[in-house]
């Protein structure tokens, strides 16, 4: 009978030891997946500042830009109407 209690404790420490491997590893990817998290939005600020520096310097450009005959002429028509 004493095998069958030394297999027993044996396969529950087995089992708690696996517990705790497992919390451990989900800990990890926890804290794996957080810091992911934290790089992704950090990219997409910067590009958001990006997109936002192209679109003042496209506006600026455009506003610069001397109108076309085409915009003169529809400009004066519209005027003129």
């Amino acid at each position: 009978m004493l095998p069958k209690q030394d297999i027993l404790l044996k396969l529950a420490e087995i089992e708690e030891s696996l517990n705790q491997l497992e919390q451990s590893v989900y800990d990890r990817i926890s804290m794996e997946g957080k810091s992911e998290e934290t790089k992704l939005a950090e990219k997409i600020e910067e590009l958001e500042v990006k997109i936002s520096a192209v679109e003042s310097r496209t506006e600026a450009m455009i506003n610069k830009r001397p109108p076309s005959y085409v915009a003169n002429r529809l400009e004066l028509s519209y005027k003129t109407s």
